[in-house]
């Protein structure tokens, strides 16, 4: 599928509330002092894909969510605002965000809820909507911050959405994470490929216990860089990340199928960051 440009996702009004959450949860690692210069230092180990030296290093993680998740989240909100998604959100589902932890699924999804910014409160009756990110370097004081400033800013209770956190490698897959994936109706992974198949082995063991614990009737969220930076190469032929899932039609059934999209933000959005667009491959399977 050629490349296509989608149009802005909601008002920019509502990008702009996403970015005040940001804005104010990343206050105090924008005002870090060292904040370019660790920066710096992560973009070069980005280029030679040195994830560990990134994520273990806790002093990054502020400075990653406060640069990279705003573009992320607001594109992530473009996608669960989709009919198709929006239909799996009313549902109330629980929803495992693998690789997750820096917030921008969390504040997306939140966003795009049935109780988005602006809202009026769910009823008492209704069964709050699960986000569950899951990663493997602990990012629960800044997901705690992020989900307090969701409260604050966007009024949505505890009744509405339930926030969890839990730590797991997915190339050392425990019986936990095999648990969580079976008994979430939405599985996501999102731009976390890259960083699996930096262990080709143990990424391909991911590859089969997606498709051996989502359940039947429930769906698998990929969506990765739609560049060359997510194609893989094994014995000499490159092949996108997409194409192993897609390989598999005997278990998934394709909801949305896109090569390559454009998300571009509304202008004039103001954050203290430059927000970026973001071009990128989608595909929503509904497990047979």
């Amino acid at each position: 599928m050629s490349a296509s440009s989608v149009s802005e996702a909601g008002s920019a009004d509502q990008q702009q509330r996403i970015l005040n959450v940001l804005r104010m949860a990343c206050a105090e690692a924008i005002r870090r002092p060292d904040f370019a210069e660790r920066l710096q230092d992560m973009k070069q180990k980005f280029y030679v894909r040195d994830f560990d030296g990134i994520f273990l290093d806790p002093t990054n993680l502020s400075v990653y969510t406060a640069q990279y998740v705003p573009r992320r989240a607001l594109c992530y909100y473009e996608i669960f605002s989709r009919p198709a998604l929006q239909r799996i959100l009313t549902t109330s589902p629980t929803i495992y965000c693998l690789g997750a932890g820096s917030g921008s699924e969390l504040v997306a999804i939140s966003a795009a809820s049935k109780c988005p910014p602006g809202a009026a409160n769910a009823s008492s009756s209704a069964r709050p909507i699960t986000i569950h990110s899951q990663d493997y370097t602990d990012w629960s004081p800044i997901l705690t911050t992020l989900e307090d400033t969701i409260r604050y800013k966007w009024g949505i209770g505890a009744r509405q959405v339930k926030y969890e956190f839990s730590l797991g490698n997915l190339l050392q897959i425990s019986p936990d994470i095999e648990h969580n994936i079976s008994s979430s109706k939405l599985v996501t992974a999102m731009f976390i490929f890259n960083e699996l198949f930096s262990d080709k082995a143990n990424a391909m063991n991911f590859v089969k216990t997606i498709v051996k614990c989502v359940a039947p009737g429930n769906y698998f969220l990929l969506v990765d860089s739609a560049g060359s930076f997510s194609s893989i190469q094994i014995n000499g032929k490159s092949y996108m990340s997409y194409m192993f899932f897609d390989s598999l039609s005997k278990h998934f059934t394709p909801v949305i199928s896109e090569d390559s999209t454009w998300f571009r933000h509304a202008p004039n959005l103001e954050y203290p960051l430059a927000v970026e667009n973001m071009r990128y491959f989608i595909r929503l399977y509904r497990k047979m």
